[in-house]
């Protein structure tokens, strides 16, 4: 909580600066008059100011690169299941052979969207 309340507050006084026609280095020295030791870091503030200077005026994240995961979407679940009901003796290793994605991934199927539980005694087998 504290750090969303920092980075709003921090959104507003380089908005202000901004706004006053102020420097990055005015704009930082105000926020280290109201925020003392407890101010962001000056890079994070510079990224924050420039973001406003350029007319950018959201406060939320930003989008991340990267792809979504798509190894738990519908499709797979349905797949897994299915692998599953055919043989329930399978590993989670040898199902995820089967539908193609990673382990990790389907042993999140298994456990989370389908609920079902994985014996460690078993060579880690779906029960």
């Amino acid at each position: 909580m504290k750090e969303l309340e920092e980075r709003v507050c921090v959104c507003v006084l380089n908005f202000a600066a901004c706004k006053l026609g102020k420097n990055f280095a005015e704009a930082f020295q105000f926020l280290n008059q109201a925020h003392g030791e407890d101010c962001m870091s000056r890079t994070h503030c510079y990224e924050w100011f420039k973001h406003f200077k350029e007319g950018i005026m959201s406060v939320g994240e930003d989008p991340r690169p990267g792809r979504p995961s798509t190894s738990s979407n519908v499709d797979h679940v349905q797949r897994v299941r299915a692998v599953i009901r055919g043989n329930r003796r399978l590993t989670v290793r040898e199902v995820a052979g089967e539908v193609d994605i990673c382990i990790g991934f389907c042993y999140q199927i298994v456990t989370e969207k389908l609920q079902i539980v994985v014996s460690v005694q078993n060579s880690c087998s779906v029960c």
